[in-house]
């Protein structure tokens, strides 16, 4: 197909898919209210923004989480230039605010209606986009190319099947990703998969996963021994961000834990929060006692389960825990990252299914960092294990950090690869600006 009709067929489609966006938003709304705050900015009436900010888009937490340091490290060396993140979730909203307290400015991506992003580009200004991982949308990357702003792709991911779906779909995706300025992949095969679709060598590095670069605090750790001073020495074990299909495996394996150890303890922790309500029940269903971060400021002597239904907490909680599974991988879902408990020397434990974070897996099983299994029965008896030994518990938390540590670095490489590619843009965006006066 011609690549500018497929363009213009994409850009045509996108109308009844916003249609169908504001039900699903709509219906969100019902027991997520922030899905329909501020829902004029889904299709580009914004709030005031500075023009000529640095523009980072984070689709929710986990890809606000992960650009913490890089606008951190902006916002040392650069505190005159104004900072907005976009994200596409309340629940990312409420994190940009929790992380960066009024320091940077924050919007809803807009949907990728084409006469929508080139107007609110032309708005901006901005002198870069720097999207996180690979949240990438073809009319947006068009209109800033259009404009001269450089686009660079962060931590950038590409699985294999995603790869296919770029290829089903080339002539839409190929020329788009030859607009970007820059694709700073987190490993081999990623940057492997940008080069089959087309990404020019100068386009492209394999910078690492800044995820890697988890700056630990002084606060962080010392609410980590607040908590364990706490708890006493309970055998505590967290299973985090959990989906659908999952929670009851878990559940499942640790009443076969507590049969064993009856003062364990089960931190669950929700990929969604909106999620906290069903899960409370399942925990009830299976009789156990529990406790919850929303109400109840401790974890009671009682409590088998503690259900942490708040934001921005995972790494406290990892920090507590003598073992960490990595939900999303029990339920055929593709696994989510491993990173913060190897970056705290917890022992990391999961299920097979972690196509979305394979290269960093298949490393970790390489360096014996994690312990991978099938079932809940397997999670039981691993978990077991790790309570009965804390020589293997230091081993594999060891094994993991160790691992962690040789990752490092690749926070430094995309940072000066983003100052390299926005200061060389910024003379010929003020050359297009001047031409268009």
């Amino acid at each position: 197909m011609n690549k500018q009709l497929a363009l213009t067929l994409y850009s045509i489609l996108w109308w009844p898919v916003a249609l169908i966006a504001f039900v699903r938003l709509f219906i969100k709304s019902l027991k997520q209210p922030g899905y329909r705050h501020r829902i004029k900015e889904r299709i580009g009436f914004w709030p005031t923004v500075p023009t000529g900010s640095f523009w980072v888009h984070a689709v929710s937490v986990g890809e606000v989480i992960a650009s913490k340091e890089l606008i951190e490290q902006w916002l040392n060396k650069n505190p005159n230039m104004p900072v907005l993140i976009t994200t596409m979730t309340p629940t990312g909203s409420d994190t940009v605010k929790q992380l960066f307290a009024g320091r940077v400015f924050h919007a809803y991506l807009p949907w990728d209606l084409s006469n929508i992003q080139r107007r609110l580009v032309r708005k901006l200004k901005p002198t870069s986009l720097t999207i996180m991982e690979t949240e990438l949308w073809p009319n947006l990357i068009h209109a800033c190319h259009a404009e001269l702003v450089p686009v660079i792709v962060a931590n950038a991911r590409l699985s294999e099947r995603s790869f296919r779906g770029y290829q089903r779909f080339s002539s839409i995706t190929v020329p788009m990703l030859s607009k970007i300025s820059g694709i700073a992949a987190q490993h081999e095969p990623d940057g492997d998969r940008f080069a089959k679709l087309g990404v020019k060598p100068e386009h492209l590095k394999v910078t690492g996963s800044i995820k890697f670069d988890i700056e630990r605090d002084a606060q962080l750790d010392n609410n980590i021994q607040q908590w364990k001073t706490t708890l006493a020495g309970r055998p505590t074990w967290i299973a985090a961000s959990t989906h659908p299909g999952e929670d009851e495996q878990v559940l499942a394996a640790h009443k076969e834990i507590v049969s064993k150890i009856p003062n364990a303890l089960l931190l669950l922790v929700p990929r969604h929060i909106e999620r906290a309500d069903k899960i409370a029940n399942l925990i009830r269903q299976q009789g156990f006692e529990y406790s919850q971060r929303s109400t109840d400021v401790n974890i009671t002597d009682s409590s088998q389960v503690f259900l942490v239904n708040t934001l921005g907490e995972l790494m406290l909680f990892y920090g507590i825990a003598d073992a960490a599974f990595i939900g999303n991988s029990l339920n055929n879902g593709g696994g989510h990252n491993p990173i913060e408990p190897a970056a705290l020397s917890i022992p990391v434990i999961t299920g097979n299914s972690y196509v979305n974070f394979q290269t960093i897996f298949d490393a970790m099983r390489h360096d014996n960092a994690v312990v991978v299994i099938d079932s809940p029965e397997a999670l039981a008896q691993r978990v077991t294990g790790l309570f009965k030994s804390k020589d293997l518990r230091d081993t594999l938390g060891q094994k993991a950090f160790e691992f962690y540590q040789q990752q490092q670095g690749a926070l430094k490489r995309l940072v000066q690869w983003i100052e390299l590619l926005t200061h060389a843009h910024t003379p010929k965006q003020q050359h297009r600006k001047e031409t268009n006066s």
